[in-house]
């Protein structure tokens, strides 16, 4: 069998980011997004992000997915990927050009220490709903705030640094999320069946890895499974199933692709009965074995 290597970006840190573009391993500035293409071996390969990333789109545009939801940008944008979540790059143009700044679970943990609890749900629920912004008008902002931060990083006084980086990209954060909140408040009334929709698609984010049976997510939206379905079905086309199912098949690629995982610690991760129903479950929807997709 093919030895799939465990990749995770922390170990990359030292190879794409200069020591004057780095507190230690907290926090990194990559003035190039073509560094997170991982040598194009990225490409058509979902990966499980072990980092939260804020990339700044200055040129060109990027085609990807994060998780089952797939996004188109075009420049100037920016684009929020959270610890956990699986990233798949699917296309860019060959003008792409942007950057990134990458956080540590540690250094985001610590962001909102001390903050109050409700503007803490409120700033986490903003960037995981609307991960992507079309910046138009804004793109100033967030060149500033990467320009700012640059500076932090690189001044010789260090005994502050990290605190002072923290403290800025709290703002950016915040930032983040008022600019997308005046964007979309005027202009966009959220329908009933949209609010359903959204409220569906975290849940199942939390909640795939135990459970894929649609009545576990009717239930927890406090709807009937008919109703939920037909909301679902409305919005986005997909039946609740097999939007369940994409969630579920996507980490498992991740799984498969990027980690030493054997199959059977893969079916206990996911809450499967055993490795058989693990195996007739990815074949009925890939057509293949688990081994064998890790094979191809």
């Amino acid at each position: 069998m093919k030895k799939v290597i465990n990749y995770k970006w922390r170990n990359r840190i030292e190879e794409i980011t200069d020591s004057d573009h780095r507190i230690g391993t907290d926090i990194l500035l990559i003035e190039d997004v073509d560094a997170l293409r991982a040598n194009s071996v990225m490409k058509d390969r979902p990966y499980k992000i072990d980092m939260t990333f804020t990339v700044i789109i200055d040129k060109g545009e990027v085609l990807f997915k994060i998780g089952v939801r797939q996004y188109h940008l075009k420049a100037p944008a920016v684009m929020i990927m959270m610890t956990g979540q699986v990233f798949e790059l699917i296309w860019y143009s060959d003008d792409l050009m942007g950057r990134a700044i990458v956080m540590s679970n540690l250094f985001v943990d610590t962001l909102f220490a001390g903050a109050d609890s409700r503007l803490t749900h409120r700033l986490y629920s903003s960037m995981i709903d609307r991960q992507i912004k079309n910046l138009e008008t804004d793109q100033n902002i967030f060149s500033q705030y990467y320009q700012l931060l640059l500076n932090i990083v690189q001044s010789p006084n260090s005994e502050f640094k990290i605190e002072a980086a923290r403290h800025l990209t709290l703002s950016m954060f915040y930032g983040y999320s008022y600019i997308e909140h005046n964007i979309t408040t005027p202009n966009h009334v959220t329908s009933r069946q949209d609010d359903i929709y959204r409220s569906f698609l975290n849940v199942v984010e939390k909640n795939f890895g135990k459970h894929r049976d649609v009545a576990f997510y009717a239930d927890t939206l406090c709807l009937s499974p008919k109703h939920l379905s037909q909301v679902v079905k409305v919005v986005s086309g997909k039946t609740a199933a097999n939007i369940i199912e994409d969630y579920v098949i996507t980490e498992v690629k991740a799984l498969l692709l990027n980690t030493t995982m054997t199959i059977q610690q893969i079916s206990d991760t996911l809450n499967f009965p055993s490795q058989s129903v693990f195996g007739k479950y990815f074949k009925r929807i890939m057509g293949m074995s688990p081994n064998e997709y890790r094979n191809k």
